[in-house]
């Protein structure tokens, strides 16, 4: 049956917008408009020749290893550039990255962290599993894996010929830091690098907060989210420090690859033995084996159901400010026949009347809208786009060429549009 594109209430047409292929293309960081020009008279992040020396010995160490993945490494580097951000992409057998100055001035970096991000679009690369769904990213790393090997991998070669031990001596660590890292490593050194590893990741972390206006992620405040599939995308800062600090906490050697195809070769998990450094349940949902104890998901989406919408890996948030901005992210590239998608918003206060149906809500939808994009981010404005205070579901459904169904509606993401 054709799915008719109907406005279910009249209202005001909604504004959004709408960006494709979220993804390392997007970058380290969400997209931005930040930008902190060569020049720019402040004393914050790094100096340039801190930035050539990192990617330098990001360059010695990775070139060879990326040539044994059939690749050849090439990181531009663009000092003068103030855009906030870091990328990767593939170019024929060129496996790029970008590295802006922009990110190197910004003032939560060190250089450490600084190091950190070229790590995390190495591993985009050569990260090993979970991968993009999408077909055209398949090669690519998930931002939460790639976290994962920049921490649990590259940082370590990266740092393991220096005076690891004579550099924390000049830092202040974390004590949470200092107490796992040298529980879960016995190596003096290696325990030194898991305290310089982690510290970076919080500044890595930090420089989400700064640019969110967040209050900053701490060591002792792990993500409790548990995702129902693993998220591909950003995942929340505190998330991500988690995830850096899991890595960091990991003992299994930085020589043994993560693997392409299954994630539990390389990583922490019970497979190995572990109790400790896995990959958090914030952003990973693991096939078995990958965490202690998972957390079953309470009801599987049967097959042919759209991946339900998120926002950094959770569906459901609350928001007592009508005027923040929410970006939804939306992923349909793994139903089969899928080219684009319809977006739906219930009624306050109210449930679909067809959960899990494959056609709109005539009795308790509000707004319904459709796209020719697989994936993407639709940013929703409360005060501009919703009639008022109250609990929102919010739901999409797969759609072919004709615009025509070919999955049944997603489960839906909760917004809580509260006082």
């Amino acid at each position: 049956m054709k799915f008719l594109l109907i406005a279910i209430m009249s209202l005001s047409p909604i504004i959004h917008s709408y960006a494709c292929g979220n993804g390392p293309g997007d970058g380290y960081l969400p997209k931005n408009n930040l930008y902190i020009p060569d020049g720019h008279g402040l004393i914050q992040g790094i100096e340039k020749a801190e930035f050539d020396t990192v990617l330098d010995q990001v360059s010695t160490i990775y070139s060879s290893e990326i040539s044994r993945f059939g690749g050849t490494l090439k990181i531009i580097r663009k000092w003068t550039d103030g855009t906030v951000n870091a990328l990767a992409r593939r170019e024929g057998s060129n496996f790029v990255i970008e590295m802006f100055g922009g990110l190197a001035r910004h003032s939560a970096i060190t250089k450490d962290a600084f190091t950190l991000v070229a790590c995390h679009e190495i591993g985009h690369h050569i990260g090993g599993a979970p991968v993009y769904n999408d077909a055209s990213m398949g090669w690519a790393s998930t931002e939460g894996q790639s976290d994962y090997f920049a921490t649990a991998k590259c940082l370590r070669k990266v740092f393991q010929k220096e005076d690891n031990q004579q550099i924390v001596e000049q830092m202040k660590i974390d004590p949470i830091v200092q107490r796992e890292c040298n529980q879960k490593h016995s190596d003096p050194n290696e325990q030194a690098i898991c305290k310089r590893i982690s510290m970076a990741g919080l500044s890595g972390a930090s420089m989400f907060a700064v640019i969110q206006n967040q209050p900053m992620p701490k060591f002792d405040t792990p993500d409790p989210a548990v995702v129902g599939q693993t998220y591909e995308s950003h995942p929340q800062y505190q998330c991500r420090l988690d995830t850096y600090f899991n890595g960091a906490v990991c003992d299994v050697s930085e020589d043994i690859d993560f693997s392409s195809t299954d994630p539990q070769i390389g990583a922490c998990n019970q497979a190995a033995n572990k109790n400790y450094g896995f990959r958090p349940l914030c952003w990973y949902k693991p096939n078995g084996g990958g965490n202690p104890n998972p957390t079953p998901d309470p009801s599987p989406a049967p097959a042919g159901m759209a991946q339900t919408p998120n926002v950094n890996g959770q569906t459901s948030i609350t928001v007592n400010n009508p005027n923040t901005t929410i970006p939804i992210q939306i992923d349909v590239s793994n139903i089969l026949g899928a080219t684009g998608f319809a977006f739906e918003i219930s009624k306050p206060n109210q449930v679909f009347s067809n959960p899990n149906g494959s056609v709109p809500d005539q009795s308790n939808g509000l707004i319904l809208e459709q796209y020719q994009s697989k994936k993407g981010t639709y940013t929703l404005l409360p005060a501009k786009h919703l009639p008022g205070w109250g609990v929102y579901q919010i739901r999409v459904i797969a759609l072919d060429t004709q615009t025509n169904a070919v999955s049944k509606n997603s489960n839906s993401f909760i917004l809580n549009l509260k006082r």
